[in-house]
């Protein structure tokens, strides 16, 4: 059984359960004590489960993101590499749109050797970090401002994309399964669904851990989908229910 898998299994049982000893996770998955203490510590780390004395209990399932601050500082190396398999499908004199987010920022340090580039976004943040880059045309879309995402949101954020062509949409994720992806914060995934209508092609970024869960918020169904871009750890059967769905899925 792949890590991915194994640890999937092992969280759908400590939610089932509430509670689970490390001996009988060992069992009922026929691995050694070992490998489920790592497992329950790589769960632990991306706020799945708590830890406890021998073994480990549910964490509530959350429906908000964290902070940016606090996200832009987990799986720095993975998003790096998930921005890098972006960035090499990106032509010259192309026009993308950048939704906010810790994964898609990564993109911006590797934007400045694409010719011709204008990159259109409604993230404050990323606009910062463009416009130390003037070599790329940047675009920055109005709206009101949804102050701990520093993003722009709303029928005036709309109202400026429609004055744009668009090639290509990079976006983050809060959740990802089979059926596509979802938001946690309302406005925000409402306004980027909107985004994402008037945009040619859809490339998703989002690693391992984003599969299986689910926002509130659908922001774009598994049809619309041009490519994910994700890592090893992605679980297989939800990699095999995009890809029939017809979406390009690369891992890193």
């Amino acid at each position: 059984m792949l890590g991915a898998e194994r640890r999937k299994r092992l969280l759908q049982v400590v939610r089932t359960e509430g509670v689970a000893h490390v001996a009988t996770l060992a069992a009922s998955l026929d691995v050694s004590s070992s490998t489920i203490r790592r497992d329950l510590s790589a769960l632990q780390a991306q706020g799945l489960l708590n830890r406890t004395h021998g073994g480990a209990m549910a964490e509530a399932v959350q429906t908000e993101e964290p902070d940016r601050p606090q996200r832009s500082g987990v799986a720095p190396w993975e998003k790096s590499k998930l921005a890098s398999a972006a960035v090499e499908n990106i032509a010259p004199g192309a026009t993308i749109l950048i939704t906010g987010g810790t994964t898609t920022a990564a993109m911006v340090p590797l934007l400045g050797g694409i010719d011709q580039l204008t990159v259109v976004t409604n993230s404050l943040h990323l606009a910062g970090e463009l416009a130390q880059h003037e070599e790329i045309s940047t675009v920055v879309l109005g709206g009101y401002l949804r102050h701990r995402e520093m993003s722009l949101l709303g029928h005036l954020t709309r109202q400026a994309l429609d004055e744009l062509h668009v090639d290509e949409a990079f976006v983050g994720a809060y959740g990802i399964t089979g059926s596509g992806v979802s938001g946690a914060h309302v406005d925000e995934a409402e306004t980027d669904r909107w985004l994402l209508s008037r945009v040619r092609r859809i490339t998703a970024l989002v690693d391992g851990s984003k599969f299986g869960r689910s926002g509130p918020v659908r922001v774009a169904p598994a049809t619309t989908l041009y490519r994910v871009i994700t890592d090893a750890s992605a679980p297989e059967e939800d990699v095999a229910a995009l890809r029939a769905a017809g979406v390009d899925v690369i891992r890193t």
